[in-house]
């Protein structure tokens, strides 16, 4: 099936398909968010588990998604794993069923954008979290950069740093670090959405990406980003 074939219902799972080959980029995003992830993890939207099994050291596993098509894929995959759980958490609804569970870090990887109430959900993240705890955050950078990928993939909005820091404090979150990552993924997410209007990420393309990601890591350790496709952002609840 040609990527123009692919059913629009489809595009989201497709994309978390292609997503699970890129091993470079998945360490990429693990290590800028590894300092801060603490004991006892929920995973936000976990999808098919591309980057669960990077927290698999970790002393307890939540594994959450609302797509039940997903969860049935996390719930294979983890079968033999008895710290972990896969458990239903839709964003827009109430997060009471894990508050109270000792959860010290939220990782939230692209998945916020989707949700029309993001000051709520993270209203919700900061109840669920311990005194001190931290939610993760990686997400899509720019309102430039919004495209036909973006509405495709059922997102709301792209984030600003400043926007990223207001919704933290509103919802009862301490901003601890917030930076840009990914300035190549930002060029081609541009051009690829925004003057080829593509409806989903090539796989050609993506596989050569995938190949460079450790040139741009050297680089972007070096020259700090000021651009980036991405935004990681960790919020802390106070003591």
């Amino acid at each position: 099936m040609t990527d123009m074939a692919i059913p629009r219902e489809h595009i989201g799972i497709e994309t978390l398909r292609r997503m699970s080959a890129l091993d470079a980029y998945n360490r990429w995003i693990v290590d800028e968010i590894r300092p801060w992830i603490g004991r006892v993890v929920l995973e936000v939207g976990a999808g098919i588990g591309n980057m669960s099994p990077f927290f698999l050291d970790r002393e307890r596993l939540i594994v959450t998604d609302r797509d039940e098509r997903c969860l049935g894929e996390l719930r294979k995959k983890f079968a033999d794993s008895p710290n972990i759980r896969c458990e239903y958490y839709d964003l827009e609804n109430s997060g009471a069923h894990l508050r109270q569970r000792g959860i010290d870090t939220i990782v939230c990887l692209n998945v916020l954008e989707h949700i029309e109430h993001d000051e709520h959900a993270l209203a919700e993240f900061a109840a669920i979290l311990e005194p001190g705890g931290r939610a993760i955050f990686q997400l899509p950078a720019h309102r430039l950069l919004y495209g036909t990928l973006d509405r495709n993939l059922d997102h709301f909005r792209r984030y600003g740093v400043r926007e990223i820091k207001r919704k933290f404090r509103r919802a009862g979150l301490v901003p601890e670090n917030i930076r840009r990552m990914n300035m190549p993924g930002a060029v081609g997410w541009f051009v690829t959405s925004r003057i080829f209007r593509k409806n989903i990420l090539p796989e050609g393309s993506l596989g050569l990406f995938n190949r460079l990601t450790p040139l741009f890591v050297a680089f972007e350790r070096i020259i700090p980003a000021p651009f980036g496709l991405s935004v990681i952002a960790v919020g802390r609840k106070p003591d």
